[in-house]
């Protein structure tokens, strides 16, 4: 019984999490499409902190900015078609739940790129200690720990030395499912059974 119980339990979830410039298919979304449904700019040097995404459709940055796949575009604020910004550090944000899954047994693997430096990853405002060397090519990064139960918070930090900026991710996210009070109660009727049939000694009667 014990080990059918746990068996029910032990299998693994899928985090429901986004790479930039897509709809919620995980389709790149049109070159000067106003918005990001997963990603928003928190905070700004100056300026909008509205975003645009932007494809080799639109040409320059993109070109020398690493070019389209099929699983990801770029981000930039909407200040112009070429998403030119302040100098300073913009922070973009997504966010995914963790609800019915198990934080300690998270983990997060994707690559970023950004125009000019990635600063650093938040996991729920926790550096990660990830950067990004800039936007011809791609930084790998791995985060396995920082979750909690519920909504989690993702910040990638770009910082702009001027003119165009913007980022670029592509991540996936595994979890194991959290047992249901249903197996938990198997479980713990299973160790009892146990306890009790060790307990239980044969009993002999003398003539």
């Amino acid at each position: 019984m014990v080990a059918l119980a746990l068996a029910s339990v032990a299998h693994a979830g899928v985090i429901s999490i986004f790479n930039t410039g897509v709809d919620g298919s995980g389709t790149p979304l049109a070159d000067g499409t106003i918005g990001d449904p997963h990603y928003v700019l928190v905070s700004v040097p100056g300026g909008t902190t509205n975003i645009r995404v932007r494809t080799s459709v639109g040409g320059y940055p993109v070109g020398p900015w690493i070019g389209d796949d099929a699983i990801s575009a770029w981000i930039g604020p909407n200040s112009d078609i070429t998403v030119d910004g302040p100098v300073g550090h913009y922070d973009y944000r997504t966010t995914f739940d963790l609800t019915g899954l198990v934080p300690v047994n998270t983990s997060l693997t994707g690559q970023w790129s950004t125009d000019n430096e990635g600063i650093d990853i938040l996991i729920n405002g926790v550096s990660t200690g990830n950067t990004a060397s800039g936007f011809t090519t791609w930084s790998p990064f791995v985060i396995n720990s920082g979750f909690i139960n519920g909504v989690n918070t993702l910040d990638f930090i770009v910082n702009n030395d001027g003119g165009p900026t913007g980022l670029r991710v592509e991540l996936s996210g595994t979890s194991s499912v959290a047992p249901e009070p249903t197996s938990l109660l198997l479980i713990g009727a299973g160790f009892v059974c146990l306890g009790l049939l060790r307990r239980k000694s044969p009993k002999f009667s003398e003539r």
